[in-house]
């Protein structure tokens, strides 16, 4: 065997070492994107929910509340999702 393609115990042992650090820290990267997924998901199904109520309540109000009531709702349960998602697309992109 020719003595460049031998490696000695030490460097075997540190490409070993760096080799498992590197998929700990890519299991910690994955872990806490996944975290920051369920908080994005969490809190875009919040502002979800209290458009739907806001608009759904609009119904039992009369005259300008009413309206403002179920524009501002339906713009908090479309919009608010997708602004959501895209604070956190720019966010992870490293550009916020």
């Amino acid at each position: 065997m020719s003595a460049l393609l031998v490696l000695s115990e030490a460097r075997i042992a540190q490409e070993i070492r760096q080799a498992e650090e590197v998929m700990v820290a890519a299991a910690q990267w994955r872990r806490a994107w996944r975290r920051r997924v369920f908080f994005l998901t969490l809190r875009c199904a919040a502002i979800y929910a209290v458009g739907g109520a806001l608009a759904w309540a609009s119904l039992g109000l009369t005259g300008d509340a009413a309206q403002i009531a179920l524009w501002s709702g339906l713009l908090l349960s479309n919009a608010g999702p997708a602004l959501f998602a895209y604070a956190f697309w720019m966010r992870e992109q490293g550009s916020w």
